[in-house]
């Protein structure tokens, strides 16, 4: 990761964190968060096992983050995609590494392609970034929120006009997936601007 990159990312893992502390006013949420600042890292080799474990190259920023938090925290959310002005942002946990094996083994194991359950003219509302599949063994689900109905995914075979690591998300009736954001910092960076507009974190 170049330095300006890495500045960028930092001032965006500090903003997440005061953004946190400052919405969170819950008392049993508050708990979740100072759980969350004493959640420590991924370590590099537990990091490269997962990468050659799913045969992948986790993207710099994503690896970044882990190294400083090892997930979140169940049902802690941390990130928030979507537009917060228009109330159309959904929360999301980031899962730790084991969390992530452990979805892996019964969500994305095998490729079902979209042409099995959609027609054409439904399949070209797909992004252009994302290759014509409900499932796929190359998407790894990173994120979910409570219940398991939506996943944040890092997609390892894009379309041709995606980004290997680009992020995507699933979601649950009806089921489809949606391009998200290129990177992992982009979509850090459009959450916390969507933390900012929120009067608190509710559940």
């Amino acid at each position: 990761m170049t330095h300006e990159k890495n500045a960028r990312w930092n001032d965006l893992f500090d903003t997440l964190n005061e953004l946190l502390n400052e919405k969170v006013k819950d008392e049993e949420i508050r708990q979740l968060y100072e759980e969350y600042q004493y959640r420590k890292g991924a370590s590099e080799e537990t990091l490269i096992a997962l990468e050659k474990e799913f045969g992948v190259q986790l993207p710099e920023d994503l690896r970044a983050f882990y190294q400083r938090k090892d997930g979140s925290g169940y049902a802690f959310h941390i990130l928030y995609p979507g537009d917060a002005e228009r109330e159309e942002s959904t929360p999301f946990y980031l899962m730790s590494l084991d969390e992530i094996r452990e979805t892996k083994q019964y969500f994305c194991e095998v490729d079902e392609k979209l042409d099995a359950y959609y027609s054409e003219e439904e399949i070209r509302k797909l992004d252009p970034e994302i290759k014509p599949y409900l499932f796929h063994k190359e998407w790894i689900p990173f994120a979910t929120m409570a219940g398991g109905s939506l996943y944040l995914m890092l997609d390892f075979d894009p379309a041709e006009q995606g980004t290997y690591g680009q992020i995507i998300m699933y979601v649950h009736d009806p089921d489809f997936v949606y391009y998200v954001a290129e990177t992992f910092t982009d979509l850090l960076e459009v959450s916390n601007r969507n933390l900012k507009i929120m009067d608190e974190i509710e559940y």
